[in-house]
């Protein structure tokens, strides 16, 4: 067996063929987990000018204990070189063990080996070849390396939760107080219903709910952003909208081309401002494509029904009007 670098997870120790890892960062970059993206917590990491994907072990190996977001003591193992890297946030890495150690039990990735007294997981490099490989789902690598060509966007934010979303401003009408939502008759999940907007009937759809993040609490702040979407307007509720920054061509970077699903089609790139990590959406994408057309059948039907209950209305107004009238000239 070659030479190992070992870590923790939970109460765990771990090991890994030396080999395989390329550097341990300290402390570890923040993962930033990205909504829509299948499986347990995918995230990314800024190094030395490039993103990677930050996974966690559990993805790899069965019953592998998941590492707590905060935990203060994370560091990142990062494994491979150049397109092939891959992060694993973990716990208390050691040096380089020099090869000695007894296979307690024989097989696949987990499993143990006895180590100066202590009992080690052994990770094949094969499980997380495949898990890297799952993430990348056949793709060229972890990300586009050119520089978007964009001219620089003034971009609107807003917050779900802890992370930070970008929007072009040229794609934002405006932001107000979320106002009342009707109800739209098998809907969605993720889509509230209706409501008025200055004289024009636009779907609301609730963005923590469209990303699977969790639920807002009652007390919590929220924002309806009016935005373009396609040819048409829709309502997207958020928490907090800061404002409008401006983003010069070279701080936004192409997204990520490992992310599958609705990250890898919503996804329009990603931007640094300072601290800031900023996850750039194209909202013309939340929605699919047989969503956006499911949607406009129950927004046609909507109006039909408003209109012929309108229609009853004013043929009942009209109606009480005649009788009026009648009971008058009866008088």
């Amino acid at each position: 067996m070659s030479n190992l670098v070992t870590f923790r997870l939970g109460g765990s120790r771990f090991a890994v063929p030396a080999e395989l890892v390329s550097e341990i960062v300290e402390p570890g970059p923040v993962a930033h987990r990205l909504p829509g993206v299948e499986g347990a917590r995918v995230g990314l990491a800024r190094l030395h000018d490039r993103w990677i994907p930050v996974v966690e072990l559990a993805n790899a190996i069965e019953d592998a204990p998941r590492l707590d977001p905060d935990a203060p003591d994370a560091v990142l193992l990062v494994l491979g070189r150049d397109r092939g890297r891959l992060g694993l946030r973990v716990q208390d890495p050691g040096e380089v063990v020099a090869t000695g150690a007894k296979r307690v039990q024989d097989g696949r990735s987990g499993d143990l080996l006895e180590l100066d007294g202590e009992l080690v997981h052994y990770v094949d490099p094969a499980a997380l070849v495949a898990c890297r490989a799952e993430l990348l789902a056949g793709r060229g690598g972890p990300m586009e390396e050119n520089r978007a060509a964009a001219e620089p966007l003034r971009v609107l934010t807003f917050q779900l939760g802890d992370e930070e979303f970008g929007i072009d401003v040229l794609k934002v009408f405006e932001v107000v107080p979320v106002p009342e939502v009707r109800s739209l008759p098998k809907a969605p999940e993720f889509v509230e219903g209706v409501a008025e907007v200055r004289d024009s009937i636009v779907p609301v759809i609730d963005m923590r709910k469209r990303f699977g993040l969790p639920e807002r609490g009652k007390a919590d702040p929220a924002r309806l952003m009016i935005v373009a979407m396609g040819e048409s307007r829709a309502g997207l509720v958020v928490d907090v909208v800061p404002g409008v920054i401006p983003l010069p061509e070279e701080a936004v970077t192409p997204p990520p081309d490992f992310f599958r699903g609705l990250a890898g089609r919503y996804l329009e790139g990603l931007a640094k401002q300072g601290d800031r990590l900023i996850i750039m959406l194209n909202i013309g994408e939340i929605l699919s494509s047989k969503e956006k057309i499911a949607l406009e059948k129950m927004m046609k039907s909507k109006a039909k029904a408003a209109a012929a209950s309108d229609a009853a209305a004013r043929a009942k107004r009209k109606k009480r009007a005649a009788s009026r009238t009648r009971k008058k000239r009866g008088g």
